[in-house]
Order: structure tokens, then sequence, then C-alpha cells
């Protein structure tokens, strides 16, 4: 009996992880009532409320088969309570500050996320409990109970709840009147996480439609990249999604990471208001070790299937391509390092190329040529008119990667973010490629 039904659990939990990776799809009956087979065909409601259904499970230990028969029809006949609905059985002060902050402005007037079964609640505790012990901490309910306990004297005086409370006033006058794209509760905690960054610094004051914009343009990127599914062409979003769907511990960094990476990238004036070192907090390097690990497989299949057609690879390899590679994983730390990494993806996407590309070659790589022209070549000979226009062109390459005209004027260690746009750049650019037909 034990066994049956342990097997009988994962086997539930394997069919909905499928179905969350678009592997499983609906039967035809039930796809014809919410209107999609797959996950990813399902409108956005559902969708949202997919994202948002929790799973209660309790572990038995020491029943006999009688008793675990008896105890699951009993549960099968009732209502279980939810992880918010047993938390906040929980006694304690942080308890009592995570009940009154679910009835903040934010969470009442702006989102339209419905207060059912205690899930303002539910984000609230949330919040606070990555506020308490950091990123790492897990947020199911187990951890977030041993969080309240260990935290039962905290005071609604203290600096994460005055930085909370800041955090949910910012939110509702940036989103006031434009909640409804806030429509799961995992998201909108990992937008509250972000705002308490933001109004840490001091200097959050004024930003508000930036962040409201910012957001918009994430959310609308967020949704194509889901739609495209296997073709994405920014697998960040896809990692959203997918720590989104699964309540795995460490999610809550991961959302804030990506986040906080792609409010670099999208909104360059934003990133001006963090000290530079919270660059280091966006796991930058990481993701440019792994953009340049997905860079080298892609050239290596692009020129496989090249050379199919055309009997030589797309791209020459030689040994300055070779080091080049290897290079691009490495975070560079300064103007120096941004000249070599220049001078490296030169090497790889116009000089190993040659002509063989034609007139078909990717922004990316034309942008790559014209940012080491700038580096490398004196553009200030020739008439005053066209060297005032080839400096705005080569301008406004680099601030198309940086947020900003040159890289002498750059902080250093916003050097990494403009590496990691441009390596993405071009991993998109190549996956358009390796889809072509030579």
């Amino acid at each position: 009996m034990q066994l049956a039904l342990v097997e009988d659990g994962q086997q539930r939990l394997l069919a909905i992880y499928e179905f969350c990776d678009n592997e499983l799809p609906l039967s035809s009956a039930t796809a014809k009532e919410f209107k999609g087979e797959y996950y990813k065909d399902l409108p956005q409601a559902v969708a949202d409320l997919i994202d948002d259904f929790e799973i209660d499970y309790d572990v038995i230990e020491g029943a006999t088969d009688k008793e675990l028969k008896e105890f699951f029809q009993r549960l099968q006949a009732g209502l279980p309570l939810t992880s918010s609905e047993k938390l906040n059985a929980v006694h304690g002060k942080l308890r009592d500050f995570a009940r009154s902050i679910s009835k903040d402005p934010f969470f009442t007037k702006t989102i339209t996320i419905a207060d059912t079964r205690y899930s303002h609640f539910d984000i609230a505790a949330k919040v606070l409990s990555i506020e308490v012990e950091g990123l790492e901490t897990g947020l199911r309910f187990d951890d977030i109970k041993n969080i309240f306990e260990a935290s039962s004297n905290f005071s609604a005086s203290s600096a994460v709840a005055k930085r909370v409370r800041a955090a949910l006033s910012f939110l509702h006058s940036a989103f006031n009147g434009e909640g409804s794209m806030l429509r799961t509760r995992t998201v909108v905690q990992s937008l509250i996480t972000l705002a308490c960054k933001l109004v840490q610094t001091g200097r959050a004051a004024g930003c508000e439609k930036k962040v409201l914009k910012f957001f918009k343009a994430f959310s609308d990127e967020l949704g194509k990249q889901i739609e495209l599914g296997q073709a994405a062409t920014d697998s960040d979003y896809l990692l959203f999604q997918r720590s989104v769907n699964a309540n795995v511990k460490g999610g809550a960094k991961i959302r804030h990471q990506i986040l906080l990476r792609k409010l670099f990238t999208l909104a360059p004036e934003l990133a001006e208001i963090f000290d530079p070192s919270i660059v280091a907090e966006s796991g930058i390097s990481g993701r440019i070790a792994a953009l340049g690990e997905s860079i080298s497989g892609l050239i290596e299949q692009i020129n496989k299937k090249y050379a199919a057609s055309k009997g030589e690879d797309l791209f020459k390899a030689t040994s300055k391509t070779a080091r080049a590679q290897v290079r691009l994983r490495n975070a560079i730390r300064d103007v120096e390092d941004y000249k070599t990494l220049i001078d490296n993806l030169y090497f790889l996407f116009r000089e190993s190329v040659g002509s063989r590309l034609q007139d078909g070659w990717p922004s990316s790589f034309a942008d790559v040529n014209d940012l080491r022209t700038d580096l490398r070549h004196d553009v200030d000979h020739g008439e005053a008119a066209k060297v005032r226009s080839k400096r705005r062109k080569l301008g406004a390459a680099f601030k198309r990667y940086a947020g900003s005209a040159s890289p002498e004027t750059m902080e250093p260690l916003r050097m990494p973010l403009v590496q990691a746009s441009l390596l993405n750049a071009i991993e998109v650019d190549l996956r358009g490629l390796l889809a072509k037909t030579f």
C-alpha cells in the first residue's frame, strides 16, 4: 500500500512537470474545454492559474496499510489546508508583520490577484523570508515556517520592515492602474524583491515610471520567448519561466538574477541607480560563461551544415579563433579587456568568415566590425561631415549594448554587462544562421 501510494504520487508529479515543459498534451476533451492542447497553447489567464497552483503533501511514517488507507480516504473527502493557511497559524511577530503588509494598498488596490485562501499573505511571507534570510533561502512551507519561528521577535521598525514597506509603496505608485500585468504570485514576489534592492539604494525616488516601462518590456519579451519554445532566442526568459513553474530551492535567486540582468540591458538608466558592485549579484559571470559555451557549440554546428553544402567551413579555424572561443567565456573587467574582447570577436565573426556570407551579414557581426573600427582605426580623417557621421554610427553601435556612447567613460564593473549583451546578440544571430539554408 505504502509503495503504491508513493509510486502514484511520483507519476502524478512527473505528469505535471511534463505538461509544464510542453511534452505532455491534454486529452482532446480537456484541450477543447481550456482552449489549448499544450501548456504553451493555453490562454494566459489559464496558464497563470496553473503557475499559481500549489501542491501540498504529507509524509506519514510508521503507519500500517490500514491507517494509510484511512488517512487517504479522509484526505480525499475534504479540502486540505494550503501552505499559506498553515503559515497563518504560526505564532510570532514576523507572521504578524506579514499579515499586516498583506493589507498594504499595493496588494489591495494595485495587483489584481484575488486574496483567496491567504494568497496575499503568501506573497508577503515569501518576500519577508528572502529579506530576512537572503536569496538562497527555500520558499516551501517548512522553510518559511522555520524562518517565522526563528524570527518570532521580529521588529516592525527594523531595517527589513522599513525596506519592504518602502518597496510596496514604490510599486503601488509605479503600477497604480497597471496592476493587471501582475498576474501570478511568484512574479509579484520577484518584483517586490527587485524593488527592495532599488529602494535600498536611497536613489529610487522618481524612477517609478521607468520601472513600469522596464517591467512591461520584460513581460512582453517573456511572453514572446515562451511562445517560441525550443526556438526561443534568449534562454534567460525560459529559465525564468521554469523557475516560476517549479517551486525549487534557489528559484527566487534565479529570477532575481535574470531580472537584474534584463534591467541592466533594457533599462540602463535604472542600472545607474545601483552601486556597480551589484552587477556581481546578477550572476553575470555565469551567464557569460554559458553564452560562450553556447556560441562555441553553434559555430561547430553551423560549420558542419555549411561544409555539407559548400565543402568548407563557414568559420575557418585558426590559432586566433581557437583562443578567442576560450576567452569569450571569461568576464571582462576594464577597457583593455574590452578591446581584447572586440579583437577576439572580430577574428571569429569577420576575419574567419571572409566573404563567404557576401551580403548576408548578421547585424551583430556588422556591429563587431564597427566596434573594432572605432578601437583600432583612425576615423578622423576625411571631410568633417563624413567624420561626424562615422562617429555617430560607431557610437550608436556601442550604445546598443552598453547604454552609453563610449567604453572610455564607463564604470569598469559594468563592462561584463556589455559583454553579455553583445554575446547574447551574437548567439541569436548564430541560431538564425543555423536555421538558414546555405
